[in-house]
């Protein structure tokens, strides 16, 4: 468990300074702290304490790879923080893994780089002077580091189908476009690309780049956020597909995989959902359109300071459920909705909203919301106090509310703050059991009154330079939320001090200038006050020994007998004793200290030890029962502004609160235990041993043992998390109890469970592969999801399209119509690189290659483009003609001339060809894509691409295989890697009806 409460956020956590990874965890820094929250339970689950100023960027790793021989399946942790360093940990352990940095460098960006199906202890970070590094995590060493020198540089994004591509934002509206980013060679120098015109950069102001990621669901696809507008740039054909109207500046821009849909956050504290809309060339629409349609948002959060939006996430998982930080240090969690499903984290996924139809068309599924599923809490900004509720009467209470919870007993601990309110947290798991919003003021002074009571004081700072203030004095039941008010208002000097009595019967109350009072707890009424030749009170202290109950036999009424000790700025002590509602006056104790020695500013008192400190850090304990003292002289130099006993019987450890540390001390032999240093310590109280430290980063530290503690692996990391997501999925009814910890999403499960998913063929029974499917998506498990939907796909197409991620294994003429969109659209682009976008019209043929045409005729290059516009009208039936220009474009291939090679080729029919040119040119990836774009029949292209994907990518290698429907060799392939799921795929394709009966492949 996490021994760390949360306040609000460092300025410096930056919105890269939160990340949700496949398992349902969400990290995220608040100062120099990694919180790991576990989404399944709502609850904080690990803290990593490693970095020692603001973090910045916090990155998951990637999830491991079924094919790779790693063994560990703990996930990772990136993070870099504001003073340059990279830390990687283990997030299950919190141990470190490694450490490095780049001399004198901030980090402005970072992004794991998987290798292959091999390795996944590649970090590719952008260092501050535009220097770009692709770091070893587990050596700590650099792999290489390119520096781009001619052009500054911001901020990347990795292309996530092809992680040779990168693109950089620089200064102004400019791009820098990478396309060979590898493992083996540093980076060449890119393409610098204007997102905006010139012409429309010389009416705008301002027009830097403040956003820029790659969307997920489709191919060679940017947002770049500008000013109020959002372009959509392909990076490829270097043009800008359309520009989007926005609200407000983005926070977090959040594009979903497997539906051409985004979440955005705003800066003005909405949430937005919008789904892309491409829509194809039409007699009256003589060009494609791309836009994007609003379908839902929040409502805007008003812009307070503390309820600023920091950052967000998106749940990779269920792309449906959206995280935010807010600048308060509160992590609210939405869910997109549309009415029909249960509101649980894991119940649906972004399918389930979305329809993606076979005219490539994204449709809502009923009327979609946002809805909050829940909210974290945080310590308000302004902690001030703390104090740890008294254990040892909860054994006197029975059916105690607050005494236990299913996880355990409740330690609660008390947290003032300058709002007024108090927290109640749970110092175990460090969740914030309860707020309360006790007084109008700040809580200045906090103790508890009983189990069931805080009793709070507290006043407004006036603007004027008067000392006369009104305070507040409440006592609240914490049952009931209920306070009260237990001293009237008035004009006078602050309250400085309290402290309740080891029975909870007295309240004294100390003043910056007016005489102690004592008042009456039970009845709430004023016992004593002092008169004004009594001194003024420094500290205080009551005994737990000294005291006594009477019970008389007329009444039978407890009378109680207590002692309360008192300090004052003359280094004296004073000694008063209460019984019933009597006060006697105070009598001053004899000591060693003179008004002239260091001044004492701290005392505690538990048993016959009387503890006190002074200004210099110098520590007394007095042993009234033997009438000797113990000293420890110039501790630390700092002023001792709290001391306080353990409240385990007859133990005296103390704790002592200096201003940037708290140390703990056995005060028989009188040696240091423990000493917890902080920047700047605001309070501490101790919980049985284990101190409790307030800090300035409005958090509370519960030090129990050392930082960084293991913990147990959460529910979706566990080994049988898989057999048990079956057996919930399996079972007939919603009354299983296989499943009783809360913790495993077991509601979420029962619903997935329960839903009722009809047949998808009548002939064919895929009941377990649906099954199947929903478990591995349940786990996160995205490779073998992806691989049981393409089979379902291919065994009984259902009238869904296959989402867009997976693009590349659609059929020829989905994918066809996909890439002619675009290109018609790129036709229309102010900007693009011509030449490239000629060869793609040119193999994509139809309307794009009327549409390049048509831009050809009005370039700007007039000799060059006119000649291409002619050549592309012209007639090459002619066999003769044919053979030409074969015969020029291999000429032109082997003088390096590639892409007008390939151009010509498709021009005259031979894309074949074409496409092996460019396999042994080891340009595979466009090769595959060529192929579906401009060939009937792509088999034999495929074929070889395949093949290269055995050595270099075998999770698609699989994807590819599955819809060729080589069943044989997907059972294969996977059965090393994942037995059952080989297993369920052979018995489902063997059962199959003859392939002739089936759709034809693509």
């Amino acid at each position: 468990m996490p021994h760390i409460v949360p306040g609000c956020v460092h300025p410096s956590n930056s919105r890269n300074a939160i990340d949700w990874n496949e398992g349902g965890l969400v990290a995220y820094g608040s100062h120099n702290v990694i919180f790991v929250v576990d989404v399944l339970q709502y609850k904080r689950i690990q803290s990593i304490e490693h970095h020692h100023s603001a973090i910045s960027i916090v990155r998951w790793s990637p999830p491991r790879s079924p094919f790779s021989d790693a063994t560990s399946t703990n996930p990772s942790i990136a993070s870099a923080d504001i003073s340059g360093n990279i830390i990687v940990a283990d997030a299950i352990t919190a141990q470190k893994i490694n450490q490095f940095s780049h001399p004198t460098t901030a980090v402005l960006q970072m992004y794991w780089y998987p290798w292959k199906d091999i390795s996944r202890d590649f970090l590719l970070v952008l260092h501050s002077s535009s220097t770009l590094v692709l770091w070893n995590t587990v050596t700590g060493e650099k792999v290489w580091t390119h520096v781009y020198s001619h052009v500054p540089l911001f901020d990347f994004t990795v292309d996530p189908f092809q992680l040779r591509n990168v693109i950089f934002s620089s200064s102004g509206n400019k791009v820098l476009v990478c396309s060979d980013i590898a493992l083996s060679e540093p980076a060449s120098s890119g393409h610098l690309f204007q997102v905006i015109s010139e012409e429309t950069t010389t009416q705008q102001t301002n027009t830097n780049i403040y956003l820029i990621t790659y969307h997920k669901a489709y191919r060679n696809t940017v947002f770049i956020a500008i000013n109020s507008s959002l372009y959509l740039v392909n990076p490829e054909l270097m043009c800008c597909l359309s520009r989007i109207p926005i609200e407000s500046n983005i926070v977090s821009w959040m594009p979903t995989t497997r539906r051409d849909a985004l979440f955005a956050v705003h800066s003005n504290g909405a949430t937005t959902f919008r789904v892309a809309k491409f829509e194809p060339t039409e007699e009256k629409k003589p060009n494609a359109s791309f836009s994007m349609e609003k379908i839902c948002q929040t409502e805007c959060v008003r812009a307070l300071n503390n309820q600023r939006i920091v950052a967000a996430c998106l749940c990779p998982n269920t792309q449906s459920t959206v995280a935010v930080l807010y600048q308060n240090g509160k992590l609210a969690f939405w869910q997109l909705n549309n009415g029909r499903l249960p509101l649980l984290y894991r119940s649906s996924f972004i399918e389930d909203l979305l329809e993606f139809h076979r005219d490539l068309s994204t449709r809502p599924i009923g009327e979609l919301s946002l809805h909050q599923l829940s909210q974290m809490g945080s310590l308000s900004s302004g902690v001030t106090c703390v104090r740890m509720r008294p254990m040892d009467e909860l054994t006197k209470v029975e059916n105690d509310p607050f005494a236990s919870t299913s996880l355990g007993t409740l330690h609660l601990a008390a947290v003032g703050t300058n709002s007024g309110t108090v927290h109640l947290v749970d110092v175990f798991t460090s969740q914030i059991y309860r707020d309360f919003s006790v007084q109008p003021s700040l809580v200045k002074c906090l103790e508890w009154g009983g189990v069931y009571s805080l009793v709070t004081a507290g006043y407004n700072h006036s603007l004027s330079a008067s000392q006369i203030v009104r305070n507040d004095v409440f006592i609240t039941d914490i049952r009931t939320g209920l306070a009260r008010r237990i001293r009237p208002e008035t004009d006078e000097s602050p309250i400085t001090i309290i402290r309740v009595s080891y029975y909870h019967c007295y309240l004294a109350l100390a003043f910056q200038r007016e005489p102690l009072e004592i008042w009456d707890l039970k009845g709430l009424r004023m016992l004593r006050k002092m008169s004004r030749s009594c001194p003024l009170i420094i500290d205080m202290a009551w005994s737990n020994k000294h005291h006594g109950i009477k019970t008389t036999e007329q009444t039978l009424q407890s009378v109680y007998r207590e002692n309360l000790v008192l300090l004052d700025s003359e280094n004296r002590i004073y000694h008063i004793t209460l019984r019933g509602l009597h006060v006697r006056d105070g009598k001053m104790v004899n000591t060693q200290w003179k008004s002239a020695s260091a001044q004492i500013c701290a005392m505690t008192w538990k048993d016959d030890m009387l503890a006190v400190g002074d200004v210099e850090g110098n520590l007394v304990v007095w042993d009234l029962g033997r009438r000797q003292s113990r000293q420890v002289r110039d501790v630390s130099h700092s002023r001792v502004l709290r001391m306080t006993f353990s409240r385990l019987a007859g133990d005296h450890t103390m704790a002592v609160l200096h201003s940037k540390e708290v140390t703990l001390w056995d005060t028989e032999a009188m040696t240091r235990i423990q000493s917890i240093r902080m920047d700047s310590c605001l309070d501490a109280d101790l919980c049985g041993l284990s101190p409790l430290v307030l800090s300035n980063d409005n958090t509370l530290r519960f030090v129990a043992g050392s930082k960084n503690q293991p913990i147990a692996q959460p529910f979706l990391y566990q080994e049988e998390a898989l057999d048990a997501i079956r057996k919930r999925l399996e079972a007939s009814g919603g009354d299983s109890k296989l499943l009783e910890d809360p913790s495993s999403g077991e509601s979420a499960m029962s619903h997935l469970a329960n839903r009722e998913t009809p047949p998808l063929s009548l002939d064919l029974d895929l009941t377990k592969l649906q099954r199947e499917l929903i478990a591995r998506r349940f786990l996160g498990d995205h490779f073998s999801a992806d691989l049981l939907s393409i089979v379902i796909d291919r065994l009984a197409p259902p009238t869904q399209q296959l989402s867009p991620n997976l693009q590349m294994f659609w059929n020829t003429l989905s994918f066809k119509e996909r890439e002619s969109r675009v290109i018609s659209v790129a036709c229309a682009a102010d900007q693009a690189m011509e030449r490239r976008l000629v060869e793609q019209a040119v193999v994509v043929g139809g309307a794009a290659k009327e549409r390049v045409t048509d831009r050809l005729i009005v370039s700007a290059d007039l000799r060059y483009a006119s000649i291409k516009a002619a050549l592309l009208v012209s007639c090459q039936d002619n066999e003769k003609a044919r053979s030409l220009i074969k015969l020029i474009a291999t000429n032109l291939i082997a003088s390096d001339l590639i892409e007008d090679g390939v151009e010509l080729l498709f021009l005259v029919g031979a894309g074949g060809d074409a496409c092996k040119y460019l396999q042994s040119q080891k340009l595979w990836t466009k090769s595959i894509v060529y192929a579906k774009m401009g060939l009937d029949d792509p088999s034999e292209v495929e074929s070889k691409w395949i093949g290269h994907l055995a050595e270099e990518a075998k999770q698609i290698r699989v994807l590819a295989e599955a819809s060729r429907r080589n069943w044989p060799d997907v059972v294969e392939a996977t059965s090393s890697a994942d037995a059952h799921l080989a297993r369920l795929i052979l018995r489902t394709t063997t059962s199959t009806p003859p392939i002739s009966s089936c759709p034809t492949p693509p």
